[in-house]
């Protein structure tokens, strides 16, 4: 339920909570290895989902009282979570010139002007997936600047409504994303360890900035 609240939190990462609660590779291994050890990992997979899902689906309208009524305690409450994961991820860390790099293009990335599209829920449920594999980058972030974050928060709202022209695109998004970025991640952890947590650590330290300087 925690990682589900930082699904939808502006400027938090789940994947990067995923991190901080130790579980990120356990994930990541599940569902790459998904038939290996089935019924565990679907009994790991399930209660972690169902958890995220109904995070998200109450905390969809608490987040958005707390940020319309608290915003800045909200924000510095999940900053500082988040800061509490930097000790866990730079033992990883070797490369600190890539950290450096990735927090650099990450900034500027977010600083681009927002980008106005056609709402399309394949592309929502896409992004929601490589925001939640990949971590350190905001989903919440990544959807208001292309401007279908108040769709993305109506998907699972009103969820109770069934309104299947949006969650079938959405879902089917979410799981071709889901398989190509989940193999992405595992070949990285795989072969490049080091890398990748220092790209992970740029992120996470670009979110955190982002957050505060944004608030």
């Amino acid at each position: 339920m925690i990682i589900g609240l930082g699904k939808i939190l502006p400027g938090v990462s789940g994947s990067i909570l995923a991190i901080r609660l130790n579980v990120y590779e356990d994930i990541i291994i599940s569902l790459s290895k998904l038939f290996n050890n089935f019924k565990t990992n679907i009994i790991f997979l399930t209660k972690l989902g169902l958890g995220i899902l109904l995070s998200i689906i109450i905390g969809s309208k608490l987040i958005s009282h707390l940020l319309n009524n608290y915003y800045n305690i909200t924000v510095y409450i999940f900053a500082l979570l988040l800061l509490t994961g930097i000790p866990v991820i730079i033992k990883e860390v070797k490369n600190y010139v890539l950290v450096i790099i990735t927090l650099i293009i990450y900034i500027l990335i977010m600083y681009l002007p927002n980008i106005n599209i056609s709402t399309n829920y394949y592309l929502i449920g896409f992004i929601e997936a490589f925001t939640t594999i990949i971590p350190g980058i905001s989903g919440t972030a990544l959807l208001m600047s292309f401007g279908i974050y108040d769709e993305y928060l109506d998907i699972f709202s009103n969820i109770y409504m069934f309104e299947f022209n949006k969650l079938i695109p959405f879902v089917l998004g979410l799981s071709i994303g889901g398989i190509i970025i989940i193999r992405f991640i595992d070949y990285c952890l795989k072969r490049y360890r080091d890398k990748t947590y220092s790209v992970i650590l740029g992120l996470l330290i670009g979110s955190i900035f982002i957050m505060i300087i944004k608030k």
